[in-house]
């Protein structure tokens, strides 16, 4: 669908590693620029698209991928930013759009600091231009590595939310201190482990009691990690969240760091660090529980896990199991009688009860022979029909490469290969 009046998009990013820069790279300034050359070259009706938050070396962000989905729809004429690095430091990708993708959509593109602007025939620096701006991401990025490390090293907390239990000092953010609310709720937690208590029914403890689980509590007192989940079941503790807590040795009064590292300074996603490589600086705030206590309660929690564990039976079905009602998980239990290898049913179900989603109880046992069968019966048609097997084979591969090719094109894959 065409727009006969299509919009001027605007569109404005800051991240925090702009912050070096201060204000001069504020929304609101980038804001007042592009309006004011909106209006001086009067190119009538606009409408504003903002990333607040977002590294310019990643391309998934919320109003960027809505710009684009205005343009697939027809309905932006052109898209302005303040400068290059504003749409992406990523030399490969922001090429990819400026020299392809808006170019294809009939868009036309505008930086203005960097004298760009695609109706315009010279246009030769672009690229470099971009290049550069990936050359300063990477730069930037190492700095703010190095001075983490620093901090790390100084026993400073670095991390964006405090963990549960303690609160940043108001007057050092650096710093840790007790938050009163959770702070009692962290060591209750400890006593009912150290009495043998198991995470399961601890979680069941603070569920009762409507205690607000970790991440419910930071949406209520940051607004962050607002999700449906959050919303419907605030009190809803997981095992995990237990177990978590019980491992976490910042309540010994340490401050643990380095724990994860980036991919690159392109790709944000998390990786876990070995624990030799941990930075660890003991002492550098209020304890809320005590060594004995803490090493007691390793002792127990791996013990029950290696119960678990040599009780189990092989998996083959982990991770391949989802529940047709809620789409979550299918969990593994061991009978209790131990006849028979044990059974699943759906893991909302058993963290929330029958409120959330019903059972979906199915035994091992008849799965496996289920899964059994249906390939026995694969390999029985294949061989009566192995020309139709194979002409189904390649269509089948045919419309993965189709939609692989078009994913490529929307999420730019090709630029990190």
């Amino acid at each position: 669908m065409v727009h006969v009046n299509k919009i001027t998009a605007l569109y404005c990013r800051l991240s925090r590693d702009d912050d070096y820069h201060g204000d001069s790279l504020s929304i609101k300034n980038q804001k007042e620029m592009l309006i004011h050359y909106v209006q001086t070259n009067k190119l009538g009706n606009y409408e504003f698209y903002v990333d607040d938050g977002y590294s310019g070396t990643s391309f998934e962000r919320p109003d960027f991928e809505r710009l684009l989905n205005d343009i697939e729809k027809g309905k932006v004429s052109t898209v302005i930013t303040k400068d290059l690095s504003r749409l992406g430091r990523d030399y490969l990708k922001t090429g990819f759009y400026i020299e392809s993708y808006f170019p294809e959509h009939k868009v036309r593109f505008i930086a203005i600091n960097d004298n760009v602007d695609s109706h315009k025939e010279s246009n030769d620096f672009t690229p470099f231009k971009n290049i550069i701006n990936e050359w300063y991401a990477k730069d930037i990025s190492k700095k703010i590595k190095s001075a983490y490390h620093t901090k790390a090293l100084k026993g400073e907390f670095t991390a964006a939310f405090a963990p549960y239990g303690y609160q940043k000092d108001p007057n050092d953010k650096y710093h840790l201190t007790v938050d009163p609310e959770t702070g009692s709720i962290v060591r209750r937690i400890f006593n009912y482990a150290h009495e043998g208590v198991t995470p399961f029914k601890i979680s069941m403890i603070l569920k009762k009691e409507g205690i607000l689980k970790p991440r419910s509590k930071l949406m209520k007192d940051t607004g962050k990690y607002v999700s449906d989940h959050n919303i419907k079941y605030p009190y809803d503790w997981s095992n995990q969240t237990i177990f978590t807590i019980l491992r976490n040795r910042e309540y010994l009064g340490h401050i643990i760091s380095n724990v994860h590292q980036s991919k690159s300074f392109k790709d944000r996603r998390l990786t876990k660090r070995p624990e030799e490589e941990w930075i660890e600086v003991k002492n550098t705030h209020e304890a809320l529980i005590d060594e004995k206590t803490f090493n007691e309660v390793q002792k127990i929690i791996s013990i029950r896990k290696r119960l678990i564990k040599s009780e189990s039976v092989p998996q083959i079905f982990v991770g391949l199991l989802r529940c047709a009602d809620c789409g979550k998980t299918l969990s593994f239990s061991k009978n209790k009688n131990r006849n028979g290898y044990g059974y699943y049913a759906c893991s909302t179900f058993r963290r929330y009860g029958k409120s959330y989603c019903s059972a979906h109880y199915i035994t091992y046992e008849n799965l496996y022979d289920g899964v059994l069968k249906d390939i026995k019966k694969q390999i029985h048609h294949a061989k009566l029909n192995e020309e139709e097997l194979l002409n189904q084979i390649q269509d089948k591969e045919s419309l993965n490469t189709k939609y692989e090719v078009e994913k490529c094109k929307k999420e730019i894959i090709w630029s990190k290969k």
